[in-house]
């Protein structure tokens, strides 16, 4: 498989920061995430209610779909930082939807996550190290009651994630239902129109391929159905506030 197409699911990074930070995903976030303090506190505060306050040495899980704004505070030292383990799929049989929620150090599954850490390349050994992990920690996970739009909406999320090019109509009929009950389903769910979802994913996939290769944006723009590298230009500023040269200058940088 082609290095880019195996990136494509995954995002493993260490962010740093040295000031106040206010992330605001309202919108819902595409995929889940494992992440380990380094130094600093966090909080994270769900659109739902919930909280989670974090600080160095915690692991904590993030849910696809997690709609939050999150606060990042630097410590004595001057820096706030963790380790990010973004991912799309959670490798779990029973369809079990599980919260935002810290996870509790298992030894063996920490040995996995350091090994994870020195090296935050994505490859078949890194991808082996989380799934590695997870099937340590996923049964000790909490889990939340599953709501059948919330299947229905995570059921459209993985189509949309393997099909990146699907139109609405077209995701309509793959889900069974009508397209305005489908911008419905977005509205109550996501808190997002499915093309601000769709030009999300894209806007991810392309910000790995600028990360993690040294593709042209006019190439990562026809590697994901785009109908222009303007188009892409234009996606990405809208999504991130910053070009594709930026992107690919600030993912050297950390």
């Amino acid at each position: 498989m082609e290095q880019s197409l195996f990136c494509k699911t995954f995002t493993f990074r260490t962010i740093f920061l040295t000031a106040h930070r206010h992330n605001d995903n309202a919108q819902g976030i595409p995929c889940h995430f494992v992440a380990r303090m380094r130094s600093g506190t966090g909080l994270i505060r769900a659109l739902s209610g919930e909280e989670l306050s974090l600080r160095a040495g915690d692991i904590f899980y993030l849910p696809m779909g997690l709609a939050y704004h999150s606060y990042w505070t630097p410590d004595e030292a001057g820096s706030v930082s963790w380790d990010s383990y973004g991912f799309t799929h959670l490798p779990v049989q029973n369809k079990a939807r599980y919260a935002m929620q810290k996870i509790e150090p298992i030894e063996k599954a920490l040995l996995w996550l350091d090994a994870l850490s020195q090296d935050q390349t994505v490859s078949p050994a890194s991808v082996g190290y989380l799934y590695l992990f997870l099937a340590e920690v996923i049964p000790f996970l909490r889990t939340v009651k599953r709501d059948p739009k919330q299947a229905l909406l995570q059921a459209a999320l993985d189509h949309m994630q393997e099909n990146e090019s699907v139109s609405v109509p077209e995701l309509a009929r793959a889900c069974g239902i009508s397209e305005s009950g489908l911008y419905a389903l977005f509205r109550d769910y996501a808190h997002a129109s499915p093309v601000q979802i769709k030009h999300r994913l894209l806007c991810e996939h392309a910000v790995r391929l600028l990360s993690t290769t040294d593709m042209t944006v006019e190439r990562i723009a026809d590697a994901l159905g785009l109908c222009s590298a303007a188009h892409l230009r234009k996606i990405l500023k809208k999504q991130t506030g910053r070009t594709p040269a930026e992107l690919r200058k600030e993912a050297k940088f950390i």
